[in-house]
């Protein structure tokens, strides 16, 4: 037996099956229309407000083309019934107020004996009294749909059947650059990121990280196993093409388990006007997928709306050879940044980015710590007085103060803060985890921050071997082992989570295994071949005759002749401390640590508690000294 349903003229709707037919034919109608539709009939003889289907329909706080979005729901709601505006028989628009529906409506039911429809002459007709049998009918009937299609969460996108599934997650695939130039991937690549972190921003629904769906770029595979791989309901994508001083960007919203088109829009602008471009495609998906925006969210998406175009070129350049993760891609990202800054010094996001892309590259190696730390508190800071909702800006700002001014409760205050304005930033968390709650001991708590993290970003190959690292750092050695099969599955050819893994085979007495995966790991990076594996021959047999002491005491000759030929790459003296502390050379290990300090490796010197290869030192006044210096506890 079917529910309740309301018939005017030859069309019936069902709103429990969220379906309007026409002399028993479905008619295609798409969700916001639908909403429309079943709002007019069920105020029907009065008049809706454009306020209230504002309200109804996408919610206060949404931030969209009022009147344009509006104007599209009824024209399609028309169409539907093939209605005439300048003679209508179901829908009036009332000038400066808003829309009628004044056809007469019956309830139909499959019931066997059902009450006569009012006359058509009727007041009552129009404005049902609520108290009557009928009208509770109804509302029992709409309300189980209506609760659906007026969530706060989500739209229904059920068919016929009653079926929903409200969207709390997506992907904004690689946009598709059309210009034919490849020169001009950059623009592509960087619009990407752009609607990534204008959605990301708004923080309702769960948005993947640029990380992971960077290698579905040029990728062929159905949308539906590729929002399985990424544990999402919706995807995004779309194409660019930039032509003279214009854009055209298209954009489609996707059902990812049952890979249907949702919502699909076409926008053009000139360069000067991108960035309200990008946030009214951000806005417009937010609306379809029922994303609350409030106020300083909608400001956020504004802001620099009004930034000069080649400073905003140049930024993009920044970001996509800063996306590179390679010593002289961080240099090149940090030219395009300082360009983008001379062509607009009010360009907060400019500031944000040079402040990554100095921390970055310390992290890399292609900067010393205290080369690039000064330089990037000065860029985190200027972004933040430009533009204090920044997310990026306070998690680089918190990465300093930990790293190199071990500043740990001012980290804290920065990172959540990055978490608080931006809960998608799988970079917040990734730095909270590793730049305070490790430092700090507390490392369940690191655990679920990097698991949070991962879930924003789930392919990504750094931040899975970070989350390897996390469990070595706690002691897990387990999970850890887990966790980097599961990082070089992903990723086989990724040189650091075999030199990783390797550390945690060596912890774990496999020591044969651990200088396999060494030895892939520096093939990797570009050792040649013939010496490679001369020296892991060379190791193994070490090892099989004069055990793991002899092991450590090679392992310091290999880092110490790696520091003297370091060059233009720096090599870290935690690094030479941990070789010396693993020999049983305890005199030499506090001295490069102190030196450590000094040069203030942050990142890695932060951690010495927690690093396997300091165990043996942690009985020496002299470490209870060094923690104590560091603000960390002992």
């Amino acid at each position: 037996m079917g529910g309740p349903r309301l018939k005017f003229g030859v069309f019936e709707l069902d709103a429990a099956a969220y379906e309007l037919r026409r002399a028993g034919r479905r008619v295609k109608l798409e969700r916001l229309p639908m909403e429309l539709l079943l709002l007019l009939v069920d105020r029907r003889g009065q008049v809706v407000t454009r306020d209230e289907i504002l309200d109804r329909l996408w919610g206060k706080e949404v931030f969209l083309d009022v009147d344009n979005s509006i104007n599209t729901a009824v024209s399609k709601v028309r169409l539907a019934l093939r209605d005439d505006p300048d003679h209508p028989a179901f829908v009036r628009t009332i000038p400066g107020k808003g829309y009628r529906f004044i056809a007469p409506v019956s309830l139909e039911t499959d019931e066997p004996a059902k009450p006569a429809a009012p006359p058509e002459s009727a007041p009552t007709a129009d404005v049902p009294n609520r108290g009557s049998w009928w009208w509770i009918a109804l509302s029992g009937a709409m309300a189980g749909a209506l609760l659906g299609w007026f969530a706060f969460n989500g739209p229904v996108r059920g068919a016929a059947s009653g079926a929903s599934q409200a969207i709390r997650s997506l992907a904004v695939l690689p946009l598709e650059n059309l210009t034919g130039d490849p020169s001009q991937e950059y623009f592509a690549d960087g619009m990407t990121d752009a609607l990534i972190t204008d959605l990301a921003q708004i923080g309702s629904v769960r948005v993947i990280s640029r990380t992971s769906i960077a290698r579905y770029k040029g990728v062929r595979k159905p949308l539906s196993e590729i929002a399985r791989e990424l544990d999402v309901d919706a995807i995004v994508e779309g194409t660019v093409t930039r032509s003279g001083g214009r854009v055209r960007v298209t954009s489609q919203l996707i059902d990812g388990a049952r890979d249907r088109h949702l919502w699909a829009r076409s926008y053009e602008r000139d360069l000067d006007d991108v960035v309200s471009l990008q946030a009214e495609i951000a806005q417009a998906i937010a609306g379809e997928v029922r994303m609350v925006v409030t106020s300083e969210q909608r400001s956020r998406l504004l802001a620099g709306a009004t930034v000069n175009p080649d400073a905003y070129d140049a930024y993009l350049k920044g970001r996509y050879y800063w996306n590179q993760r390679s010593p002289s891609a961080v240099r090149k990202s940090i030219e395009s940044f300082q360009d983008a800054i001379e062509r607009d010094p009010n360009f907060a996001l400019a500031y944000a980015g040079l402040a990554d892309a100095y921390n970055f590259g310390s992290v890399l190696g292609a900067l010393a710590p205290k080369e690039s730390a000064p330089e990037a508190k000065a860029a985190a800071t200027k972004a933040l007085v430009l533009e204090p909702r920044l997310a990026e800006a306070h998690a680089a700002l918190g990465l300093v103060l930990s790293h190199y001014e071990f500043d740990f409760e001012g980290a804290r205050r920065e990172f959540l803060k990055a978490i608080e304005l931006n809960p998608n930033y799988s970079n917040g968390r990734l730095f909270y985890a590793g730049a305070y709650l490790t430092p700090m001991g507390r490392h369940q708590d690191a655990i679920v921050e990097m698991t949070r993290a991962l879930q924003l970003d789930p392919l990504s190959t750094p931040l899975n071997n970070m989350m390897a690292e996390t469990y070595v750092w706690a002691g897990d050695y387990a999970n850890a082992v887990r966790q980097f099969e599961r990082t070089i599955e992903l990723d086989p050819t990724f040189a650091l989570a075999h030199l990783y893994f390797a550390g945690v085979l060596i912890e774990l007495g496999k020591f044969e295994e651990a200088i396999g995966e060494q030895q892939k790991g520096e093939l990797l990076l570009g050792a040649n071949p013939e010496d490679a594996g001369a020296e892991a021959a060379a190791l193994r047999a070490l090892v099989r005759s004069h055990g793991a002491r002899r092991y450590w005491q090679k392992n310091l000759e290999r880092i110490l002749r790696a520091r003297q030929r370091a060059g233009a790459r720096y090599v870290q003296a935690f690094a030479v401390a941990a070789a010396y502390a693993r020999a049983g050379d305890a005199d030499n290990a506090f001295k490069w640590l102190e030196k450590s300090f000094e040069d203030r490796e942050g990142q890695e010197i932060s951690l010495v508690r927690w690093v396997p290869d300091f165990k043996n030192l942690h009985a020496d006044p002299r470490f209870a000294s060094l923690l104590e210096r560091m603000r960390l506890p002992h």
